[in-house]
């Protein structure tokens, strides 16, 4: 029997009130609507397209996760943000918006984008969220989420020749052809080269991506009075893992226009639904309240940044949390064909609602001409902050528009972050939503490089020299044959004044008087890749938002902000360029860019008996810095978290709360850095280690197959695979085998160890090529070998789970521009580091598997502990919250098994079976544990109990035990 996820509109409202009767009838009447035996089973059942089939493609499972930061939220591949959590389903217990991470305090129920728009004079609205109005293709096995992690795609399976690389990365045009970027994450061939997602950009450290549709038929069948306008819509979701930036998910949204006409009056609009508070606690749906900034924000990069969030906090009497939840609005497309930088124009409107009250009311919208109305709101209707005695449950919205027309076959992109923070704060804090905010736009404002170089001007010029775009705070290139003269001889690009492409900050009479025009010196030719060449010049397109950005408001003609030179970016002998574009020869904008640490290395456990071994490679050793386009490592660090009591909505998937973590060694370069100090009116240069300078030596590991004679032979077996792949196409070891189950010739020399998997992988990553200088054609690529660490930690107990992670730090670089005569790259301090949270691994320490050999020397010693297993004992043995399959959260272990597939039988003392525990001991681990459940799903009770260890190897006679639980 299978259950519809979603349901009506007033559904979720009886829900989540007391009307739990008419919930209860809903819902029972909608699982007898879905039970299969009254239905024919195939491929017109929307049952079986929803998912629910081994062909399905709805994501419900709720394992895709933003989880690098300390915001975790669920995404879905039909238009779902968050989970839904108080409502049982198959996802609702992944984190729907938990911060800090892994603590079970949730700021989300659900979210979604909203499209709005006016098709053959009939509002519209597809609505994104728990009642979604947009699905996946259900007849396409591409159709799900893509992760990306470090430019390489990590699900679904088989992208192993996915590539992320963009700019500012070395090579950013993985394929090499004339496009970069062109593809997108879903699993189809988007340039027609042959290939799939092997040219994507990678946003942040971690990035879901999937592609939803408002016109198909399940989307239709499931809203009865949906009308859709034939939207895709490619949503991207990403996080980043420093701790200045990782308190936010940002979201980018392309919407394109797949029908035959055109959509006029579009709004894009974002609505969040926070129910705020613990997950263990109920009703925390009912007592929380909403408001909406609009205004600067002073950013840590010493700007000032707008920010336009609408917000909703808790406001409980008894358990009242004191983070704020706020959706940022961050840019959208202003000018469809690309030629101006976009404008931060800020949100159109701010909606806050309630699902207890009638639309006129201040309640939810019932059809779409009431959702249109709320996207559509102007500032006149904007909300007021919610005040204290009017608590509720509480959703929002803000958006933004209009844009005329998305035209067939037209697009917008629309993009916004979900920010957490302690409390409001307010500018210049260092802490709160607002300053989480700011940090979110400036991580979307990204940064701005060197990409248009040295050009010449025109010959006109009296003095043609050439010189490189990017100065006086023009970052905008515009070309004269790009504009129309509309039939009247008049090119418009003639009139533009350099400095000043947007004139709403500016007093005309002041322009008149004092502005500069375009001169030839500022025109110059310019070829472009497709090898036309146009007469351009570089203009400032945003001067009005550099000059908010410095002066700390918006700026206006009236204020004279310009006039008065408080606004700088256009003035070579200024000091400060703070918020200003297109200066440092730097006018090519990369958008949600963040400095980052090095990424985690490859990360393996192996628990053995009161320890844990940690093993790593190198891989944080060899990427550049992203923003540097250098080597930049300085140290590792090993973490470990415990006392971990899984708090509801967290998982071990999922990870720790960021309060656990503790460093427990690190080890670094040895390296110094340059300290410059003034000492009477002289600069002083210091010499200073950087750091302990352990060096890494002390920790390096080889591992041990490299050594074992079981495998002579193999690693130059191995290196001739490796040599007869000079162009370095092979990024991991081969399968050895071709579909049809026949040795790939090219690979027949491994198959004598096709049986050893782990070990091939381990001689095929140790293996070197290098590059051959003498090569004409620069055909052979190096391969470099992988280099392993370890680390042991002794301080560790049996049975208890522990989560361990290793991170990389980088150092800070001198840049270019210094006047000590100091190379630039030299190390000048620490920088950034990595965060355990972002990529770990969890592990149970516990005794070993006994041989027969041992069982026949030492005699049993199998166990079980806590005996008794009292209340106050399976607490201390690290009790843990309940979750949907594991109702109790407490265990007892079962210890020293034998080296073979066991069975362990649970009776009643009079010989009824309890619960039957399969355990495999063949790998080494001696040790199972019961979480006190019986075979029928309920828990057991206090007693004593009786139980049989049987093994399929007959070296091992049965063993019979007993243990007794006290509750």
């Amino acid at each position: 029997m299978v259950m519809i996820e979603t349901i009506d509109r007033n559904a979720r409202g009886m829900l989540r009130t007391k009307h739990w009767m008419a919930a209860w009838f809903l819902l029972v009447l909608l699982v007898f609507m879905s039970m299969p035996a009254v239905a024919r089973i195939d491929e017109d059942n929307p049952i079986l397209t929803r998912g629910y089939n081994p062909n399905g493609v709805f994501v419900l499972d709720g394992t895709y996760v933003m989880n690098v930061g300390e915001a975790q939220v669920n995404i879905t591949n039909w238009g779902l943000i968050g989970s839904a959590f108080s409502w049982a389903s198959s996802y609702s217990d992944a984190p729907s918006c938990q911060w800090p991470a892994g603590s079970g305090v949730e700021y989300l129920w659900e979210a979604g984008l909203w499209v709005g728009g006016v098709v053959l004079g009939e509002r519209l609205v597809s609505m994104g969220g728990w009642q979604s109005e947009m699905y996946p293709l259900a007849d396409d096995l591409n159709s799900t989420i893509y992760e990306a992690i470090e430019t390489k795609v990590v699900r679904p399976n088989g992208f192993a020749d996915s590539s992320g690389r963009r700019e500012p990365m070395p090579d950013p045009n993985d394929d090499g052809d004339q496009w970069t970027d062109e593809e997108i994450l879903n699993g189809e061939d988007d340039d027609g080269d042959g290939l799939v997602d092997e040219d994507f950009a990678q946003l942040g450290n971690q990035m879901f991506v999937c592609t939803v549709y408002d016109n198909t038929r399940l989307a239709q069948e499931d809203n009865p009075d949906h009308t859709p306008m034939n939207l895709e819509v490619i949503q991207r979701s990403f996080q980043w893992e420093n701790d200045l930036v990782d308190d936010f998910v940002g979201f980018e949204f392309i919407i394109n226009n797949i029908g035959v006409i055109d959509i006029e009056n579009v709004y894009l609009g974002f609505k969040a639904d926070s129910d705020i508070g613990p997950r263990s606690e109920p009703g925390i749906a009912d007592d929380d309240l909403a408001g909406s900034f609009d205004g600067m924000v002073t950013a840590s990069d010493g700007s000032y940044v707008p920010v336009s969030v609408g917000y909703m906090y808790d406001w409980s009497e008894t358990i009242r949390v004191d983070g704020y939840f706020g959706v940022i609005f961050l840019g959208h497309d202003t000018d469809p064909s690309g030629k101006f930088a976009p404008k931060r124009v800020g949100l159109r409107t701010f909606q806050a609602f309630s699902g207890n009250q009638s639309f006129e009311q201040g309640g939810d919208p019932s059809n779409d001409n009431e959702a249109y109305q709320l996207l559509s709101a102007d500032k006149a209707d904007w909300d007021g902050n919610i005040q204290e005695g009017k608590e509720d449950d509480f959703r929002f919205l803000v958006s933004a528009g209009p844009f005329t027309t998305l035209p067939a076959g037209g697009s917008l992109q629309f993009q916004v972050a979900m920010v957490v923070g302690p409390g409001l704060g307010s500018d210049g804090a260092t802490q709160g939503l607002l300053p989480n905010c700011a940090e979110a736009a400036l991580t979307w404002y990204g940064i701005f490089v060197d990409k248009v170089t040295t050009v010449t001007p025109i010959e006109t010029c009296s003095t043609p020299v050439p010189f490189n775009p990017g100065q006086l705070g023009r970052e905008s290139m515009l070309c004269r044959e790009d504009f129309d003269t509309g039939g009247s001889g008049i090119n418009p690009w003639d009139t533009f004044l350099p400095d000043f492409g947007d004139t709403s900050c500016v007093d005309r009479d002041w322009l008149q008087a004092h502005a500069q025009r375009l001169g030839d010196c500022d025109k110059f030719s310019y070829t472009f890749e497709d090898g036309t060449t146009k007469i351009c010049a570089m203009f400032n397109m945003d001067n009005c938002f550099e000059c908010a950005r410095q002066v700390g408001r918006i700026c206006t003609g009236l204020g004279g902000e310009i006039a008065s030179g408080l606004w700088q970016c256009n003035d070579p002998a200024a000091t400060s360029f703070a918020g200003c574009t297109g200066v440092d020869n730097l006018e090519y904008q990369i958008h949600w860019l963040v400095g980052m640490a090095p990424p985690p290395p490859g990360l393996r456990l192996w628990s053995a008996d009161s320890r844990t071994h940690v093993f790593w490679d190198d891989r944080s050793e060899i990427v550049p810095d992203i923003r540097l386009d250098k080597i930049d490592f300085e140290s590792y660090r090993v973490w470990r978290a415990d006392n971990w009591d899984r708090p509801f909505g967290s998982s071990l998937e999922n990870g720790p709360e960021s309060s656990l973590w503790h460093m427990i060694a690190e080890y670094d370069l040895v390296n110094y850095f340059i300290n410059i100090r003034e000492v009477a009116n002289t600069f002083v240069l210091d010499t200073i280690p950087l750091g302990a300078n352990t060096g890494l030596d002390v920790i390096s590991y080889t591992p041990r197959c490299l050594d074992d004679p079981e495998f002579d032979g193999l690693a130059e077996d191995m290196q001739v695979v490796v040599d007869n792949d000079p162009e370095g196409n092979l990024i991991s070891r081969p399968p050895l085998r071709l579909v049809s189950g026949e040795p790939d010739p090219d690979y027949v020399i491994l198959i004598p160890w096709e049986s050893y998997p782990a070990v091939l992988d381990t001689f095929f990553a140790v293996a070197y090529r290098a590059f051959d200088d003498s090569d004409p054609d620069n055909v052979i690529r190096e391969k470099r070998s992988t280099h392993y660490y370890e680390y042991i930690d002794r301080d560790v107990h049996n049975g208890f789970i522990y989560f361990y992670s290793v991170t990389a730090t980088d150092h800070a670089l001198l840049p270019g521009n210094n006047d000590f005569g100091i190379s630039e790259g030299f190390p000048v301090g620490p920088g950034l580091s990595g965060d355990p949270g972002s990529s770990f691994q969890s592990t149970v320490p516990g005794t070993k598997s006994q041989t027969a050999e041992e069982r026949e020397e030492f005699g049993v010693n199998i166990y079980v502990f806590p005996n008794p297993a009292t209340r106050d004992a399976l607490e201390e043995f690290q009790e843990l919250g309940p979750t949907g399959t594991d109702p109790t959260g407490v265990r007892i272990n079962f210890t020293n098994l034998p080296a073979a597939h066991n069975d362990i039988q649970i009776f009643t003392v009079s010989g009824d079976l309890v619960q039957t525990i399969n355990h495999d001991g063949t790998m080494g681990v001696g040790h199972a544990s019961w979480n006190l459940m019986s075979r029928n799903d309920q828990e057991v009770v206090s007693g004593i109990y009786l139980y049989v260890v049987h093994s399929d190897d007959d070296r091992f006679e049965d063993f019979i035990g007993k243990f007794v639980v006290v509750r």
